[in-house]
């Protein structure tokens, strides 16, 4: 009785398994499930998917991050004070403040302290190594109206008159190398999405061929009943846009998944220097058109490959 229970249940399982594969590659076509165009292609338009998807979202993340910073770059400026012997660092701070408030084109004027200063530091020279001892700088936060920014060149001149050796920062080069890193982290993106839109067209194209080689007998029987080239050529689209669809979908429910958890981990991966906390929300549907663009792909080359080889066949 217990090998009985065994046996079944052994069956059970291998029934399992074949309905499940049936519902991940079965499309009711002339072109049969096993082979090459059946579960591997489809794990391999997965992978390819899921690479696709992750190009596109890091592009996307990049892009917009870096959007965003060159608006914060853009609409602030900040002054460094440097301490000197024979003067009072504060006095100087206060002095800079009052030229910066009255100047127009600024909104707000916000001189960071000297805890603000080591914080900023500790991230580059250790935590705890910034002791009190060591001549910082008072830098001065400066918000200033993007539309009609002040006259920087004139702003300055009164700034380093009023209190020498104060110096002012409007962050441009900083700007440039931030766009120019992050252009060519998105250019490098893009390029991975056409390398694997290449590569897919490449397997299904050997799919298809492979499919056709392998039911060469089946498609002459086709072709003995009546059938024409474009049924035999519909009929293995279905097949690859079913696949295609899957294989996506795959790889789209992956892609989330590894963009979700790179968002639980906070702001600890980056690219470029451009922070890769997840994937924004606004995002998301873009990464739909993935699948949908795989599935077209692999119906577009099946189709063409479909008809080219049955020329060379019959």
């Amino acid at each position: 009785m217990a090998e009985e229970r065994s046996e079944k249940r052994e069956d059970a399982g291998e029934a399992e398994s074949r309905s499940l594969l049936r519902l991940l590659v079965e499309t009711k076509s002339v072109m049969p499930a096993a082979g090459a165009t059946g579960l591997p292609l489809v794990l391999v338009i997965a992978a390819m998917c899921f690479l696709a998807s992750l190009a596109l979202g890091a592009a996307l993340s990049v892009g917009g991050a870096t959007a965003d910073w060159t608006r914060d770059l853009s609409g602030a400026l900040t002054v460094e004070v440097k301490p000197a012997r024979d003067k009072n660092i504060d006095t100087q701070v206060e002095t800079a403040i009052k030229v910066l408030t009255g100047a127009e084109g600024v909104l707000s004027v916000h001189a960071l302290t000297v805890a603000d200063t080591q914080a900023l530091l500790e991230p580059w020279l250790g935590k705890g190594n910034v002791t009190e001892d060591l001549p910082l700088p008072r830098l001065i936060d400066v918000r200033i109206d993007a539309r009609a920014p002040p006259d920087i060149a004139a702003l300055a001149k009164r700034l380093s008159d009023a209190v020498p050796g104060a110096e002012l920062d409007t962050h441009r080069q900083w700007q440039a190398e931030l766009v120019r890193a992050a252009h060519a982290a998105e250019w490098l993106a893009y390029a991975v999405l056409a390398v694997v839109a290449a590569t897919t067209i490449a397997i299904v194209t050997f799919a298809t061929r492979a499919g056709l080689s392998a039911n060469r007998e089946v498609v002459e029987v086709l072709h003995l009943i009546g059938a024409r080239d474009r049924f035999v050529a519909a009929e293995i689209q279905r097949h690859f846009l079913h696949l295609g669809l899957r294989g996506g979908a795959i790889g789209l429910a992956l892609s989330v998944a590894a963009f979700l958890a790179l968002g639980w981990q906070g702001n600890a991966a980056s690219m470029f220097l451009v922070p890769m906390s997840g994937l924004r929300l606004q995002y998301y549907p873009a990464l739909v058109a993935v699948p949908l663009v795989a599935a077209l792909v692999a119906v577009v080359t099946a189709r063409l490959t479909v008809i080219r080889t049955l020329h060379r066949m019959l």
